[in-house]
């Protein structure tokens, strides 16, 4: 829903005169007057104050009424009752304010449930927000916040909605989608525009690769080839039995790998030449070492053990500094919650847990089936275990546990999410790779699932896709010995490997 009512081919300068908007550039699509409109605020976020506004004095055009400005304030300030004054003079239309309203008590709501003052957050949702009955899924998530203490603490509770002090950005974006677009001018407006160029440019280059590409303003971006790894520089031999699985941390430095030796060996990886270091060699298993995760910062490690134990690993002193015996069976497949404080696990014994890093079961979950392996949204909205014997993908929104399940056609070895939650590359024993595309909306926040579910949409849980999306297949689509594990990469997170 946007109001467009004050929206006009005709533009009003600051001498209050209007006249048709002026297009510039050589196919004419630009409108002179917003043009004018963002280089005046861009000079502003430059520090060049003067000199944007002898600009505005020059082309006498103004970069927004001074109402709208007193309104972003408000916003950026956390003034409610100050915003809440000023909506009106943005727009005259009844539903939009309405909306807006209940957008800005939403950020009112959360930011007191940050502070931890429950009773300022019950009264804005039962006497501001209750009232104006609209969102009622949005109000159902808002209400569970409070209610429900397995959450977690309030500051994370807060943030799985898109609230807190630190987002009040986000939602003047959210009310800018709302109002008349030539009154609020988007913050970083200019910015914003140059970095879709650029972004637009890389998305059409095949071969981009690198998250720190030489982007430039004067010229086009083009990448080759030879900007995909095709070349093996190194051959790692430091186990005495075969590796069973490997992960690089997140910054791409550091390389773990999980052997039949009992051992794991943390790398050290050179970003340049690919060259690998031994720096800790982690010992103390009582059985082959299925599998391990890297914590969100890299500092920790966990290891699954055929002996049934998960060992914390502090990676950058190769200490071991808690073992976990939570399970009754072999440990398969570990992944860390957003928050770098607590970690799921899970195997052939049924049985989901969440642990914290100071050794303690927070929760544990019985399930019906044994999870050969287990995949986290970056966010930590949606979850994915495999069932390898059962064939059977499910899937799993942690915000309400609600699941959904997907068919395969073998049993699985491996499962992988991309880091927006949308791509699930599964790998199945008669070594074939599927590409699933779970959809935009699976791994929305609880607050943008809410806001879908208001508008009438279908809960995406309801409605997966009945297949995949591609096939890979190796060896002929034939099972060998050996475990097939793919994943995502590049510079964005979403290439399949």
């Amino acid at each position: 829903m946007r109001d467009t009512d004050q929206c006009s081919p005709k533009m009003t300068f600051a001498n209050g005169t209007t006249q048709p908007a002026e297009r510039i550039g050589p196919k004419g699509l630009i409108n002179r007057v917003e043009y004018v409109r963002i280089l005046e605020q861009a000079l502003h976020r430059l520090g060049y104050s003067n000199v944007a506004e002898l600009l505005q004095q020059e082309s006498g055009i103004q970069m927004q009424p001074q109402h709208a400005s007193d309104f972003q304030r408000c916003v950026l300030s956390g003034d409610w009752d100050g915003a809440l004054a000023v909506l009106p003079r943005l727009t005259s239309n009844e539903e939009i304010i309405k909306h807006s309203r209940f957008l800005i008590l939403q950020q009112k709501y959360l930011e007191a449930l940050e502070a931890q003052d429950c009773a300022a957050a019950l009264a804005v949702l039962r006497t501001e927000m209750a009232p104006m009955r609209i969102n009622e899924h949005q109000l159902h998530h808002l209400a569970g916040l409070l209610l429900c203490p397995a959450g977690g603490d309030a500051t994370s509770r807060s943030s799985w909605l898109g609230g807190g002090a630190g987002c009040r950005g986000e939602l003047l974006v959210a009310l800018q989608a709302q109002l008349p677009p030539a009154l609020l001018t988007p913050d970083g407006r200019l910015e914003q525009l140059v970095e879709q160029a650029l972004l637009a440019q890389v998305s059409r280059s095949q071969y981009h690769n690198s998250l720190d590409a030489h982007l430039s303003l004067f010229t086009d971006y083009q990448a080759g080839v030879d900007s995909l790894p095709s070349q093996c520089v190194a051959v790692l031999e430091q186990h005495s039995n075969e590796v069973w699985h490997i992960a690089f941390s997140h910054d791409g430095e550091q390389l773990a790998s999980a052997s039949k030796d009992r051992t794991v060996l943390l790398w050290r990886v050179c970003p340049s030449t690919g060259r690998a270091t031994i720096r800790h060699r982690l010992s103390g298993h009582n059985g082959p070492v299925l599998y391990v995760a890297w914590s969100p910062r890299d500092d920790l490690l966990l290891s699954c053990c055929d002996d049934g134990r998960i060992r914390l690993w502090d990676t950058a002193t190769g200490t071991l500094k808690h073992t976990y015996s939570h399970h009754r069976d072999t440990v398969t497949s570990a992944a860390w919650l957003p928050d770098g404080q607590r970690f799921l696990s899970a195997g052939p014994d049924k049985l989901l847990v969440m642990s914290d890093i100071n050794g303690r079961e927070i929760s544990r979950w019985k399930r019906q089936l044994a999870v050969q392996d287990m995949a986290l949204s970056g966010d930590g909205s949606l979850l994915v275990l495999g069932c390898s014997s059962d064939r059977l993908l499910q899937i799993i929104r942690m915000s309400d546990q609600a699941e959904g399940v997907l068919q395969e056609m073998s049993p699985l070895t491996s499962v992988v999410l991309s880091a927006d939650g949308r791509y699930l590359l599964t790998n199945l024993q008669c070594h074939t790779v599927h590409l699933w595309d779970l959809g935009s909306n699976l791994a929305s926040s609880p607050g943008g699932l809410a806001a879908a579910l208001d508008s009438g949409e279908p809960d995406p849980l309801t409605s997966l896709p009945p297949a995949p999306a591609m096939e890979y297949t190796a060896n002929g689509g034939r099972q060998g010995r050996f475990v097939l594990r793919s994943g995502f990469g590049g510079s964005d997170g979403r290439s399949a490997n």
